[in-house]
């Protein structure tokens, strides 16, 4: 009974001093107000600025107005200080708070580390369902999708699903060595942002005229390497190449095409912003095509790169290069194709512009007695190669072995002195490069050596790394 009278003066108190009284929101602020029939506050007190105000971030740590949490703005920014592709920071940082996952979604999903252990678990993410039923708005964040580290992983089919969930925002593809079909090549025509297109891995043959049929409309593309194995069902067809496309690697049956056509196509010729051109893995293609595209491209082409295996050529099948190419500033070559001629005053116009040379090799027998570092050195000495700053060999050319490093010290010397003659300070010397990961050693003329790895091939700082090279 006691507590029930309590109740009963409470609300008898509540209602006499609430009598009289009007509430109304405030259209600023949003805010109740209490007035009185005079439209005063009770009291007659005026409305304070405080009063108008919103009110402060809750209580986060027992003081007032102080979140425990940074903004969001302020996450985005310090995780744009973590490198691109640092999948274990990032995949770190998710796991802090909600807030930091969805900060740090967009640069997991930017670069995903795609391996056959999370492919599947990937797949079922990025793409739940065979339909748009259950879209996954994930896959508009991913910009590169390199899929190199599959073998037998997945299907075909799986992969063109994945390249349809992620065609909105992807700039990059590697194609897998296996599972990369038709269906995948039309799902890549509708990737209209993509930038750069990697089908060297492919072990199948690949159809190029239904390759070409779906990404020559692609606006973007920049950058383009050919499948090892292809075929061409209608050989005398005319492809028509991307419009923007600025380096390509050739591979496969694609020269032997040049070749039958005994003319470069049109639409690769009118390509101006061309500029770049890697071939090698091609078994059946000989000089006469290769000399053939040079010619159509040779105006425009500033890095080349001609590799083994390459067995119908000659022995001294690419002597010409520097009469036919003679704006090159980058230049790789197998040793394999060329003999101590190319650096005579025949075959090396003078003043040319190269300032890198990369000298690989098979390690057939014989390949390390054709190309000598005095042949370099004289070319240098002639004027024939004035801008020449760095000379790059494999170890299977032996160069730096006992008997030729005096050689070696001489061709240090002179491209030091060239480069302090001109005011250039940019790298300069001779380094030589063993494994298959590029991984060598080089030093200049004081004399003090180190060891440069690059990381295998892929874009760093903007430009394309090879085994070790920037092509």
């Amino acid at each position: 009974m006691a507590v029930k009278k309590s109740n009963d003066r409470l609300i008898s108190a509540l209602e006499t001093t609430m009598s009289g009284l009007t509430f109304n929101t405030d259209e600023i602020s949003g805010l109740v107000r209490i007035e009185d029939e005079n439209g005063e506050l009770p009291g007659n007190e005026r409305p304070s600025m405080l009063e108008l105000t919103p009110p402060p971030t809750p209580k986060r740590n027992g003081h007032a107005g102080i979140a425990n949490f940074l903004p969001m703005e302020i996450i985005c920014l310090v995780l744009e200080f973590v490198g691109s592709k640092e999948q274990e920071v990032f995949a770190a940082t998710s796991q802090v708070s909600r807030l930091w996952y969805h900060a740090s979604q967009p640069f997991l999903y930017r670069y995903p580390k795609i391996t056959g252990k999370n492919y599947n678990a990937f797949v079922t993410t990025i793409s739940p369902s065979s339909t748009n039923i259950k879209p996954c708005a994930l896959g508009s964040l991913v910009k590169r999708l390199d899929l190199s580290h599959l073998v037998h992983e997945g299907r075909p089919s799986q992969n063109a699903r994945l390249l349809r969930r992620v065609q909105a925002s992807l700039e990059e593809f590697v194609a897998p060595q296996a599972s990369f079909g038709y269906n995948c090549i039309v799902a890549l025509g509708h990737c209209h942002k993509l930038r750069i297109l990697d089908l060297s891995l492919i072990s199948q043959a690949v159809n190029l005229d239904d390759l070409f049929r779906h990404i020559c409309d692609l606006p973007n593309l920049q950058a383009l390497n050919f499948p090892r194995s292809s075929i061409l069902t209608r050989p005398k067809t005319k492809f028509q190449w991307p419009q923007k496309l600025e380096r390509f690697s050739l591979s496969g049956a694609i020269l032997d095409y040049f070749m039958q056509e005994q003319s470069v196509p049109e639409s690769l010729q009118s390509l101006q912003s061309l500029n770049s051109l890697h071939i090698s893995h091609c078994p059946f293609t000989k000089q006469n095509s290769i000399i053939c595209l040079l010619s159509a491209l040779s105006q425009q082409l500033t890095t080349l790169s001609i590799n083994y295996p390459m067995p119908c050529l000659a022995f001294n099948a690419l002597d010409n290069v520097l009469n036919l190419c003679p704006n090159l500033t980058y230049l790789l070559l197998a040793a394999d194709y060329i003999s101590s001629h190319f650096f005579d005053e025949g075959s090396s116009p003078a003043n040319h512009p190269l300032r890198r040379l990369d000298l690989d090799s098979s390690g057939n027998p014989g390949v390390e007695h054709k190309v000598q570092p005095n042949d370099v050195f004289i070319a240098i000495a002639e004027d024939r190669l004035p801008q020449l700053r760095v000379v790059r060999v494999s170890r299977r050319l032996k160069w730096l072995a006992l008997e030729r490093s005096e050689d070696v010290e001489d061709l240090i010397e002179i491209l030091e002195q060239q480069a302090e003659d001109a005011g250039d300070h940019g790298p300069t010397g001779v380094w030589e490069w063993g494994d298959e990961s590029g991984r060598g050693y080089g030093y200049g003329l004081d004399g003090v050596g180190g060891w440069w790895a690059p990381g295998g091939a892929g874009w760093v700082v903007g430009k394309w790394w090879e085994n070790g090279i920037v092509v």
